[in-house]
């Protein structure tokens, strides 16, 4: 089931609604939205409820023992280790076994070893397997850490791993961002209301723009590269970057706008990331709660930037290509995280020869330096989301393609749909939204007012619902991970 979809908004969402608020026992709320959430999961995939099922029993389970602290921090690390073990072993068989496969076949070609196959299985890919079950490592490592936040409650704990808000697509929710929330939460009209709010504006982004942008980049794909001019190509990687980023950002709002509205409040998810001036602010602005995880799970256990140099160029190869391996089983995705790990790494070395050129040169120098970073950091990002939506060899055909600006053919007849304004007009306005323009305006002239704001709203939701009645096309791209 979607957000943005019709069964969503106008059955499932108010019922549940419903049902939390007019339970007066706080405990029965939860019970509550924990049926709910299973319910959500199963719509699609009835079958795939069982394993989340077994994941919240297993992990109910170590918990308790890695959080019995009358055991010793051995014996306690090796249930985490079991645990962690456990959890990673489910991820990989419905997610890599394939792609391990595929890979270890490779090897067997490369080094010419005919007599050696490996049978590649195919296996289904639960929905939201990778976020859960990072949130579910988030747990064993939190009880082990301090063993007081262990869960004896396994409807509670049931309710963190399941919550449909963030269930498929996230945020990332920590246990111990959450845990006094599940026990015990306040609700209001206002952070209801604010939660509606930020609902609507996801789904605004969600259906409005990121749809609009996937519709105007499939048309230009299904094409032949070399038969398509290099400007249209570049239209593609740029609807393609802001469709990702509208796509995953209005998801983000929508869940966080969900959890506002049953009295949570979810970590930010996003915060501008297009507009940085290096691959390492961008990671700190985009997917925040993933990259938070692998640098307080993953970065910093393994040794951070404290053992040296060249541990920490490992160290950070090893977290970027997981980042890039967690989004997708296919060497596009590696290729993608990998090479963010590349660009950071670089940019550390470069720093320190870079900043004193510019140093007590002027003002206008500063700028200079800004806008090189701003463009430098624009282009290599919006360039690798292309991989997010072609495969490792097309990729780099469509890139081969794209460069050969020499080429003078027509635009092919095919493509005569982009004369449609509407499109032009959303990749205008996902451009400028992409910028915290209006968020600045809003906090220094307060001059929106709640009537104005919302007569937007209101726009906003008809607009979105409308389309969602009439456009069969509704992909969530991060429903894939």
């Amino acid at each position: 089931m979607l957000f943005s979809s019709i069964i969503f908004i106008v059955f499932f969402l108010p019922i549940v609604l419903f049902l939390y608020y007019c339970c007066p026992f706080f405990k029965v709320k939860n019970v509550i939205l924990l049926l709910a959430s299973l319910l959500f999961y199963a719509w699609g995939e009835p079958k795939f409820v069982l394993i989340m099922l077994v994941s919240i029993l297993l992990n109910h389970r170590i918990g308790i023992l890695i959080g019995n602290s009358s055991f010793s921090v051995l014996k306690r690390k090796l249930f985490l280790a079991l645990g962690v073990g456990l959890n990673l072993l489910l991820l990989f068989y419905f997610k890599y076994l394939g792609f391990g496969g595929e890979i270890l076949n490779g090897i067997f070609k490369a080094f010419h070893i005919s007599n050696l196959q490996v049978k590649v299985f195919k296996v289904a890919l639960p929905l939201g397997i990778s976020f859960y079950t990072f949130q579910s490592l988030s747990y064993l490592i939190d009880v082990y850490r301090k063993p007081g936040l262990v869960q004896k409650n396994i409807l509670n704990l049931g309710l963190f791993i399941s919550f449909f808000p963030q269930l498929i697509a996230g945020p990332i929710v920590r246990y111990h961002d959450i845990n006094e929330q599940i026990r015990e939460r306040k609700h209001s009209l206002d952070l209801f209301a604010r939660g509606v709010e930020r609902f609507i504006v996801g789904l605004a982004k969600k259906v409005l723009i990121a749809n609009t942008m996937a519709e105007m980049l499939d048309g230009i794909l299904l094409l032949p590269y070399n038969n398509v001019p290099s400007v249209y190509l570049l239209l593609a990687i740029v609807s393609g970057a802001l469709q990702v980023y509208y796509d995953f950002s209005g998801y983000s709002d929508m869940a966080i706008g969900l959890g506002r509205m049953f009295g949570f409040r979810i970590m930010e998810n996003f915060d501008y990331p297009l507009v940085t001036r290096s691959v390492s602010e961008f990671w700190k602005r985009w997917h925040i709660s993933l990259s938070t995880w692998f640098r307080d799970y993953l970065y910093i256990p393994l040794g951070g930037s404290w053992k040296g140099q060249v541990r920490q160029v490992v160290n950070v190869l090893i977290v970027f290509t997981l980042v890039g391996l967690w989004h997708g089983a296919a060497l596009n995705f590696v290729f993608f995280g990998f090479c963010n790990g590349i660009l950071l790494i670089v940019e550390r070395s470069l720093k320190k020869k870079i900043t004193p050129l510019f140093n007590n040169k002027g003002p206008g120098l500063e700028i200079v330096k800004s806008i090189l970073a701003h463009v430098y950091c624009l282009a290599v990002m919006i360039s690798l989301f292309m991989f997010f939506r072609l495969d490792f060899k097309n990729g780099f055909l469509f890139y081969a393609a794209f460069i050969d600006f020499a080429k003078n053919i027509p635009v092919p007849v095919d493509i005569l749909f982009l004369a449609d304004t509407r499109f032009y007009i959303l990749l205008g306005l996902g451009i400028i939204f992409s910028f915290p323009w209006w968020r600045k305006l809003k906090i220094q002239t307060n001059t929106l007012t709640v009537s104005l704001k919302y007569i937007v709203l209101i726009i906003l939701f008809v607009w979105s619902f409308g389309t969602l009645a009439t456009d069969a096309y509704n992909p969530f791209i991060y429903f894939r991970f």
